[in-house]
């Protein structure tokens, strides 16, 4: 098969509306199956027989980074990038039509006539009124001979189709570009401390395969607000957060839903927040516990066990705080009277005792261990994402080349005149970028209104006289 009807096939397949929209709705349809079925990597409990061995063969488990779904956003992009080639030939064609029907009347009469009227008023008073009556309908006219008058709208309507679908094959390809170089996890940060931006920063961490490196910027949070209010707005708990590069403040503020800390390509939202305790080996050496607030229980417990080591091995210990409760409910924060639950499990068997903030327990024998504090934590979620104002920027772009596009379509109006001073014909080509078959119609009436009624206007006043 020869290589050019080949690839004409395959531009005709890609630039196909049935395509496009087939292509939407599949997608629309994957993601809303996505989100009944549990992703991996989250804590939610996956299905069980055979719906969780069909979500995992065609990867609804990990549904937007499974090869069925980035095929279908790659034929996606390439029926977009199709569809603006065959908008942005038209739209040249139109230009270059608009040019050479612009010479005057010999390229005019090789148009076919939508509509032809019949007048008995001369050549001239025609030439006269036929540019009032595409005016009328929305067009700017010129008499380009004695025998012809070309109008169309604004040329700005032939680049709102052409370029709102190359701005979407962009956006495709920024939201591409941008999950292959992003960065994003979940950092815990103990009130009144900070955590560097790298990866063992991170309890949970996903990066694109081509992100290059985390920013090593400082990202601190020295206080807690546990009821945060905005504009006589409850906000809930609001971390105050800083972004520091050494010593320098890059940005600071309250973060909350909705209201992220910004800086570049970096993006700081609050998750949760929970308790935090110190715990300070013999050694002098030690390390934050933090621990999540499980109301159902009515604890906090340590998001992962600490490892202490010891004579013969390590030890794993684990914590719970009991919470308080108030007219029955379960209160998510620092009890008035801290109690710390300790559950150790190593070499010389399982262990367990309770010791409050500020005294020592041995988990282990040979090990000792000391409670600071009892405090606060903010689990912060980190996005390191230069796509996002791109992203932005290229959207409203693309809204503001549909507007163009609806509501600043192209259209023509060609006419013709011939005839004598007793009489003529005059011929009517009118076209319309998304044919609109109401535009015909409203430019006959407006041609007829103003020529033809002054056919009847002149009658009516002979009958007078």
């Amino acid at each position: 098969m020869p290589m050019k009807p080949l690839l004409t096939r395959i531009y005709d397949v890609l630039r196909s509306r049935r395509l496009a929209i087939a292509l939407l709705v599949t997608l629309a349809a994957w993601a809303g199956l996505a989100t009944l079925v549990p992703q991996s990597g989250t804590s939610d409990s996956p299905p069980g027989g055979f719906a969780a061995k069909l979500a995992s063969a065609v990867g609804l488990d990990r549904a937007f980074s499974a090869p069925v779904f980035l095929f279908l956003c790659a034929l996606l992009f390439a029926s977009t990038v199709a569809c603006s080639v065959e908008r942005t030939r038209a739209a040249l064609k139109l230009a270059r039509r608009a040019a050479f029907l612009s010479k005057g009347a010999d390229a005019v009469r090789t148009l076919r006539a939508d509509f032809v009227l019949s007048t008995d008023l001369e050549r001239r008073a025609v030439l006269e009124r036929i540019p009032r009556a595409f005016q009328r309908a929305g067009l700017r006219a010129r008499v380009v001979s004695d025998s012809a008058v070309y109008a169309t709208s604004s040329r700005l309507g032939l680049v709102g189709s052409p370029a709102f679908h190359w701005l979407l094959a962009l956006l495709i390809a920024l939201i591409a570009a941008g999950q292959l170089t992003r960065a994003e996890g979940l950092m815990g940060v103990p009130v009144g401390s900070a955590q560097v931006d790298a990866k063992e920063s991170y309890g949970v961490v996903s990066e694109g395969p081509l992100h290059a490196r985390f920013t090593s910027l400082v990202i601190a949070v020295p206080s807690l607000a546990l009821s945060h209010v905005v504009d006589g707005i409850e906000r809930g708990p609001a971390p105050y957060v800083e972004l520091r590069d050494g010593p320098y403040l890059l940005r600071a503020g309250y973060v909350y839903p909705n209201h992220p800390l910004r800086y570049k390509s970096l993006v700081i939202h609050a998750n949760e927040h929970g308790l935090a305790i110190p715990v300070v080996a013999q050694d002098g050496s030690g390390v934050d516990v933090l621990l999540d607030f499980d109301e159902e229980s009515c604890v906090a417990r340590s998001v992962s066990a600490l490892e202490a080591g010891g004579p013969g091995g390590a030890t794993r210990i684990t914590f719970e705080v009991p919470l308080d409760t108030y007219r029955g409910q379960c209160v998510s924060a620092a009890p008035r009277d801290p109690r710390v639950v300790w559950r150790s499990t190593g070499p010389s068997g399982e262990t367990s005792g309770t010791v409050r903030p500020g005294e020592s327990f041995e988990p282990a024998p040979g090990v000792a261990l000391s409670l600071g504090a009892l405090g606060y934590y903010a689990r912060l979620s980190v996005v390191d994402d230069w796509s996002v104002y791109p992203i932005y920027a290229v959207f409203a772009l693309a809204t503001l080349a549909l507007a163009i596009s609806v509501f600043l379509p192209y259209r023509e109006a060609v006419a013709v005149i011939e005839g004598s001073d007793h009489g003529c014909q005059v011929g009517v080509r009118v076209r319309h970028a998304r044919r609109d078959p109401g535009f015909g119609a409203r430019v006959r009436k407006r041609v007829e209104e103003i020529v033809l009624g002054a056919v009847e206007a002149d009658r009516r006043s002979g009958d007078d006289d």
